[in-house]
């Protein structure tokens, strides 16, 4: 075999690679021979499938980016149905979307070994919530597999196919950030050369096997609650396996006091406990199996000890299944964690420093302090590190598209305040790049008051407009729900990506048209789902394995929806913009029926890393002193190309940041910015 794109595609056991916890997955599944793995691009989980597309010819396995993760799943699920090793990754909130199939798989069961891989986030650091998707496998009656390391990441993945196999039964796979974001040591395993034979038989080992209404009949039941029976039966048998897995491992200590720790816990217990080199060690019970809890190695463990301390990262999940197994087995024995006797948050990321705080209160000795040196330089670093948040790339289109929405919002409102209207806009926002549109950066003091009546709250930036934001597909449909309640105090908006378009927003969008909703829905179509790394969407004209493929129209799309008001623009134009947008609401709100405008333009980072492949530079621009006012119009676009100094009470404009996409010269009302002439770069 040439030699691969990625390191994960070296057929050489025992070698070692330094690895993303994602990577490291990637490996794993290739291990076990893995033929169709299907995806939704989602941090933290994204790499999986980037680094697998790489050498998917290699191993003569598919892989995809599905339009969302409910296809994904039931991609993935056919390809197991008919025999195939099978993969489906998501992130946390992915997972929601998955539930309704996954519910009902695990009443027939698969074929083929299918992994789901679902990366959690606590501390939310790319996502809204801090989710732990063990819940949701645990509600539907699954194995659950949690890493502590980039390694297990890959070994667990991989056996994950084997334990699918031998119990008919998904399995989920539960990491999390710090894992698939870290990298560490991992060492090869030889890959399995042999595929799984894709055959199909709908009787396979028991009468209508992949149909959950089917007439089977199992223990004097049929339909579902047989299947629901049989997938019990499953359950108990992966119950007493998991007492046998071999990441599954109880430590015997010296003392009287025992610690389970699950997943990274584990990986932070061991540091805690070289840190604080403490005397008598603990019982220990490291987890690898969640759920179920292997029960025979926990009643030994609290054989032993008079007192126990939980360890996970996320919700105290295996905490309160240990209070249940224990209301029956050993309940004179206290729990420590996050509840009742409460030694670790139950919000935020777990950390090593909160771990060895938490370690050193529970055994009785002195947690390590912080040395004064440290302290101090801490303190005199804070004082120069200003505080920041995330912003919209130098040039982004989407600072257009916020520009034209801010003025045709300013506008259309004071029209309907003269008609007599309140003209109290709402701004429906959904979870791409754009988000960062309801960051509020720069906004000022804020007095929040229990109103009863519709409150106009005015903006000078993009970063303050949208006023509600939740989930992938949520703007679409909150804006409908407004509509419907009565709200006519001003318009409605909401705004997408063409990722999320085709992702949650085409069914919503034909409900809208189907029950007479209005409002004006915004596409913000840069041909990439950017935001989660750039990988390839509908509107991009690759597949994952960058195939050429058909280049979807948004347009397109509304019209055979219903869709009858459209407007298609280059946010780059920012006249143009508020010219559409203005009219698109205006036509909403006079012919009470839904608009659509597509401000379509390629993400400006994409465009700019081709030219700088080619040798290329962007046209960059500055500002003419001499003529700037200093009205911070420019500054308000929101680009973090474009400054203020105020001493010289003049704008001025990075030049290593500027990609030349002219929008701030648009913005300022006496032409004071110009390109630069290569002379002068």
């Amino acid at each position: 075999m040439a030699r691969p794109r990625h390191v994960v595609g070296y057929d050489e056991p025992g070698r070692r690679a330094i690895l993303l916890g994602n990577e490291a997955a990637a490996r794993g599944a290739i291990e076990a021979g893995v033929q169709v793995v299907a995806g939704y691009p989602g941090t933290p989980s994204s790499e999986v499938i980037e680094t697998l597309s790489l050498v998917a010819k290699d191993f003569d396995m598919h892989v995809e980016w599905s339009i969302n993760e409910t296809v994904a799943f039931n991609v993935a699920s056919g390809a197991a149905i008919v025999g195939a090793r099978s993969m489906a990754t998501m992130k946390n909130a992915g997972t929601n979307w998955v539930m309704d199939m996954f519910a009902t798989l695990v009443y027939t069961g698969v074929r083929g070994g299918f992994v789901i891989y679902s990366a959690d986030d606590p501390e939310a650091f790319y996502s809204s919530t801090e989710q732990d998707t063990r819940h949701l496998a645990k509600a539907v009656g699954t194995l659950i597999l949690e890493p502590m390391d980039q390694q297990e990441n890959k070994d667990l993945v991989k056996v994950g196919f084997d334990y699918s196999e031998k119990f008919e039964m998904p399995v989920f796979v539960r990491t999390i950030t710090r894992i698939n974001h870290s990298s560490g040591d991992v060492e090869f395993g030889p890959i399995r050369k042999e595929r799984n034979k894709v055959a199909f038989d709908r009787h396979w080992k028991l009468p209508w096997r992949w149909n959950v209404y089917g007439p089977f009949k199992y223990k004097g039941k049929a339909g579902p609650t047989a299947k629901h029976a049989w997938q019990l039966e499953q359950l108990e048998k992966i119950k007493e396996f998991v007492n046998e897995v071999p990441f599954n491992k109880l430590i015997p200590g010296e003392t009287d006091l025992g610690i389970i720790a699950s997943g990274i816990g584990y990986a932070y217990l061991s540091d805690a406990l070289r840190k604080l080199g403490a005397v008598g060690k603990p019982w220990i019970l490291k987890l690898a199996t969640p759920y179920p809890l292997p029960e025979k190695l926990v009643s030994e463990l609290l054989e032993n000890v008079k007192k126990v301390f939980v360890i996970e990262e996320g919700d105290p999940f295996v905490e309160e299944q240990l209070y249940a197994f224990m209301k029956e087995n050993h309940p004179e024995i206290p729990i420590y964690g996050k509840t009742k006797n409460q030694l670790l948050l139950r919000y935020g990321e777990l950390g090593f420093a909160q771990v060895v705080n938490a370690v050193a209160k529970y055994l009785g000795v002195k947690a390590p302090e912080v040395p004064e040196e440290r302290r101090k330089i801490k303190a005199e670093i804070s004082k120069i590190v200003a505080p920041r948040s995330s912003a919209l790339c130098p040039g982004c289109q989407h600072l257009g598209t916020y520009w034209g929405l801010r003025f045709a919002l300013l506008k259309i409102s004071a029209e309907l305040r003269r008609q007599g209207v309140k003209g109290v806009w709402i701004v429906n926002g959904d979870i791409g790049c754009y988000e960062q549109g309801g960051y509020g950066i720069f906004a000022k003091p804020i007095k929040a008051e229990a109103t009863t009546e519709s409150k106009l709250w005015p903006f000078n930036n993009p970063y303050e407009i949208l006023d509600t934001n939740y989930i992938m597909g949520g703007g679409i449909g909150l804006a409908q729900g407004e509509f419907q309640a009565g709200y006519r105090d001003g318009p409605i908006v909401a705004v997408a990506g063409d990722s999320t378009f085709f992702h949650a927003t085409m069914t919503a969008l034909a409900n809208a048209v189907y029950n007479k909703a209005a409002f004006t829905f915004i596409v913000m179509d840069n041909a990439w789902t950017a935001m989660t790394g750039h990988q390839p969407s509908p509107t991009s004209g690759v597949t994952a394995t960058l195939e050429p493929s058909k280049v979807f129209k948004i347009e397109d799309v509304a019209r055979s929806l219903g869709v009858e008001h459209i407007w298609t623009v280059d946010p780059y134009d920012l006249k143009a913009t508020e010219k559409a947008i203005y009219e698109a609401i205006k036509t909403s709100w006079e012919k009470k029926t839904v608009t659509l405008v597509v401000a379509r333009r390629e993400c400006a980072l994409q465009v700019v890393r081709r030219l700088l492949r080619t040798g290329g530079l962007p046209e960059i621009y500055y500002v003419d002193e001499d003529k700037c006012v200093g009205c911070t119009l420019c500054v308000q676009l929101g680009c973090p190309a474009v400054g203020f100094d105020k001493e010289k009470k003049k704008a001025w404009i990075d030049p290593v940041l500027c990609v030349g996409c002219g929008m701030c010269a648009q913005t300022c009302p006496v032409n004071a910015i110009h390109p630069k002439t290569k002379e002068g770069r």
